[in-house]
């Protein structure tokens, strides 16, 4: 019996094509997940779309109803990549919103009459438009984002207070950017920096990619035996192996097998923790 049920098992196992795509998409879901505002700024656009199509709103309701929905998807879709890719740019902490919201708010919408004469002309409408009227449609459509900005802020103030230390107290390592990786303390082997998100690296050599501050992400790890050998990485002291000698740089080999290198200002101190054990170079490098 347990010889068929393993059989079986084997038979429903996904191919590698198969788990090559469901690890992709499992990253692009997280990458999205990660995105300044999101979901909440995805939400109230979607919600914008619905109501003004449904309401024709801003003298829209005379344009048949195919088309209406064209032309506020096209619209308020284009808007929504706008602010989305201007956040990812401009947030980097909970001060961020205020000021990226406001010169979003400005800059952002100046280009709106245009935008919104393409979008007439591609739905097949020979209406025209008015720069006044746009601005003040836009400025109603960002006073509703704008709801939207602060709710955000407030999230991911919430998030990024966790992780900051008060007072010089060490924020627990079980909040913040090891819980939303999904990595107990004891498992994690290295955080490591990566333009505005953070790789946190487990001993199993999986790994997760969370949009984080690495300076919060270094406050949030102070209470764990560990120390930064780089600008953009922190290993936990547990998964160190040994180091490699290349020239005059260090690289410290990782229990997951992987090498980090140790930057000229950091190699006293991983000299002084007995980390720079020299051990052959067979490991790959991060």
């Amino acid at each position: 019996m347990a010889s068929r049920l393993a059989s079986l098992a084997d038979n429903v196992r996904p191919s590698p094509g198969k788990a090559a795509f469901a690890n992709r998409a499992r990253r692009f879901a997280n990458g999205v997940s990660q995105l300044p505002g999101f979901p909440l700024l995805w939400i109230s656009v979607a919600a914008a779309c619905l109501l003004t199509i449904v309401t024709g709103a801003f003298n829209t309701g005379q344009i048949p109803l195919g088309q209406r929905s064209l032309f506020w998807i096209l619209v308020l879709g284009w808007t929504l990549v706008k602010w989305q890719t201007w956040f990812v740019f401009t947030v980097r902490k909970p001060s961020d919103w205020t000021r990226a919201s406001i010169f979003g708010g400005i800059l952002l919408n100046l280009p709106l009459p245009l935008e919104t004469l393409l979008a007439i002309r591609i739905v097949g409408l020979k209406a025209t438009t008015e720069p006044l009227g746009s601005w003040f449609y836009a400025l109603v459509i960002s006073i509703a984002l704008f709801a939207v900005i602060w709710a955000a802020k407030h999230r991911m103030g919430f998030v990024r207070r966790a992780a900051t230390p008060a007072c010089g107290i060490a924020v627990p390592a079980d909040v913040g950017l090891l819980a939303r990786a999904g990595v107990a303390p004891e498992a994690l082997v290295a955080i490591q920096a990566e333009d505005h998100y953070c790789r946190v690296r487990r001993r199993d050599g999986s790994s997760a990619l969370v949009h984080y501050r690495f300076a919060d992400a270094l406050a949030e790890v102070a209470a764990l035996d560990g120390a930064q050998i780089h600008r953009g990485a922190w290993v936990a002291a547990s998964a160190c192996c040994g180091a490699v000698r290349d020239g005059r740089r260090w690289r410290l080999r990782l229990s997951d097998g992987r090498l980090v290198p140790v930057s000229a200002s950091r190699v006293a101190e991983a000299r002084n923790r007995g980390w720079l054990k020299r051990i052959p170079s067979t490991a790959s490098v991060v």
